[in-house]
């Protein structure tokens, strides 16, 4: 009787575990915090080197009007939180994206972006695939919503 307790207690335990793993990990989606009704404020810096100094290239857009085509994009790009330990810094590769969400006039929210793919939102750090790719098609949509 002893034996049969204790093994369904570790199953209930690995099922728990099993849960929160599949919660903590499930895909997020910049929609969830970006809306149609926003106005944003981007800024991308582009890294590099210029005749052997440091260089660095920053170009802004102002109240870009959320649009479906970027709605469109925030949802293709899910992200996810990284693991708890892991080594989550900033360091792009060549580009960093800020976007800062304002409604009504007031910012709400602000998504950090590097392009080696690691996204910080709100107080969370997350993990984005393809963030390259999503980065200059977003700057596209962003100058043509500006």
């Amino acid at each position: 009787m002893k034996k049969a307790v204790l093994i369904s207690l570790a199953f209930l335990l690995a099922a728990a575990l099993a849960v929160g793993v599949n919660v903590y990990f499930q895909p997020h989606r910049l929609t969830e915090r970006i809306t149609e009704n926003d106005s944003l404020f981007v800024t991308c810096t582009t890294l590099g080197t210029k005749d052997g100094a440091a260089h660095n290239d920053t170009q802004t857009w102002e109240n870009v009007a959320v649009t479906k085509d970027i709605l469109s994009l925030l949802d293709e790009h899910p992200f996810r939180r990284s693991f708890p330990f892991s080594d989550s810094d900033m360091t792009p590769r060549e580009k960093l994206l800020v976007i800062s969400v304002y409604e009504g006039g007031a910012l709400v929210d602000s998504v950090i972006l590097s392009d080696s793919g690691a996204l910080s939102a709100g107080s969370g750090h997350y993990t984005m695939t393809g963030a390259d790719g999503f980065i200059g098609d977003f700057i596209k949509l962003a100058e043509a919503a500006a």
